[in-house]
């Protein structure tokens, strides 16, 4: 079986609505923050002159999982550390 990209969006959700006021702002507000957050990389790709596809990956595909492999190798050695557990 092959898969054509990009896929299509459902149509379904675009007759989805929102049960509560309140969530209705809270999607208002996190698409307000994607897309300012969009916004903010593409000043940077033209600050930079990197453009907004190659910072976007350095920063989501390279960098995020850097910064979480590096926070989860330092809480572990911290946890052995507490324990006991000596290095070297």
């Amino acid at each position: 079986m092959q898969v054509k990209l990009p896929l299509a969006k459902p149509e379904i959700i675009d007759t989805l609505t929102s049960w509560t006021p309140l969530s209705y702002k809270f999607n208002q507000a996190v698409d307000s923050l994607f897309w300012w957050c969009v916004e903010l990389l593409k000043v940077w790709g033209d600050v930079t002159g990197l453009g907004y596809n190659l910072l976007n990956i350095l920063v989501f595909i390279l960098l995020q999982p850097a910064l979480i492999l590096l926070f989860f190798t330092l809480w572990v050695y911290e946890k052995n550390k507490r324990r006991g557990v000596h290095y070297g």
